[in-house]
């Protein structure tokens, strides 16, 4: 394993949460996201993400 595999989960984590974060997440047809999975190789989302995002106001 890469010596390096622990710090790159952790810049990973703190690259999603960013994206959480200052974004806000929509569906692109206005429904539900489908988080449903598939079977492959590993496991995989059944049908693409398909999501508008736009920065956050912040209120405060």
């Amino acid at each position: 394993i890469c010596p390096g595999y622990g710090l790159a989960l952790l810049h990973l984590e703190y690259f999603v949460a960013n994206l959480i974060w200052y974004f806000e997440w929509t569906a692109m047809d206005g429904n539900d996201i489908d988080l449903s999975e598939k079977q492959e190789f590993t496991i995989c989302m059944k049908n693409p993400l398909s999501a508008y995002i736009s920065p956050r106001v912040n209120t405060f």
